[in-house]
């Protein structure tokens, strides 16, 4: 087990940004849409940036699409759940 992880409990979610394979913002407030998120963070979504939620329900995490800038809930891409992953346990 990799202690440096944060670690997420069931039913945990949060907002997160993934560019180039990394997360470069979270916040734990999911009280903001994202579209605030990113205007609070970045002003606009940089160009190759993701923005999403993460969930974790049981023991899967899982990283899941803006439906603000995808217009759907649909799990998100490979590179935001590899960011995903080395980020949480």
């Amino acid at each position: 087990m990799d202690e440096k992880k944060t670690r997420l409990r069931d039913g945990d979610a949060l907002l997160i940004m993934v560019k180039d394979g990394a997360i470069i913002h979270k916040t734990w407030n999911m009280a903001l849409p994202h579209v605030e998120f990113v205007k609070r963070t970045t002003g606009t979504l940089p160009d190759g940036a993701w923005v999403g939620t993460v969930q974790k329900t049981g023991k899967r995490l899982l990283a899941i699409n803006s439906k603000t800038f995808y217009g759907n809930q649909l799990p998100g891409p490979r590179e935001a759940q590899e960011a995903v992953r080395a980020l949480f346990r």
